[in-house]
C-alpha cells in the first residue's frame, strides 16, 4: 500500500463485479485514476485485505475506499457513481 494513493480498491478472484469495475476504470475512465488507487487483491494480499475489510466493515468485493475520509463505495458500480466518488472534494 502506498501513502500517495488516496483510494483503495478491494478486489478478488472469481468476482464478476470486480472485473467489471476494473474494466470500467481502464476503459471508459481511460485509466485516469490509476495513479490514485492502490489495488488490494484478496488472494494476493490476504492480510491487508482482511484488515481493511474488518476496518471498513465490508462483507463483499469490490469496494472502493477513500482513505482519508473513511468513506466507501460498494455494491454495483456504474460509470457515474465511480466518477462522482473519485472526484469528490473530501
Amino acid at each position: 500500500m502506498t501513502d500517495a494513493a488516496p483510494y483503495i480498491l478491494l478486489t478478488q478472484e472469481a468476482c464478476a463485479e470486480c472485473e467489471r469495475l476494473k474494466r470500467l476504470l481502464a476503459g471508459p475512465l481511460k485509466g485516469h485514476y490509476g495513479d490514485r488507487i492502490t489495488v488490494i487483491h484478496r488472494q494476493e494480499q490476504p492480510e491487508a485485505f482482511a484488515h481493511l475489510a474488518e476496518q471498513y466493515e465490508l462483507r463483499a468485493a469490490p469496494a472502493l475506499l477513500h482513505v482519508a475520509s473513511g468513506r466507501t463505495q460498494r455494491g454495483k458500480f456504474g460509470l457515474g457513481e465511480v466518477r462522482r466518488f473519485l472526484e469528490q472534494d473530501w
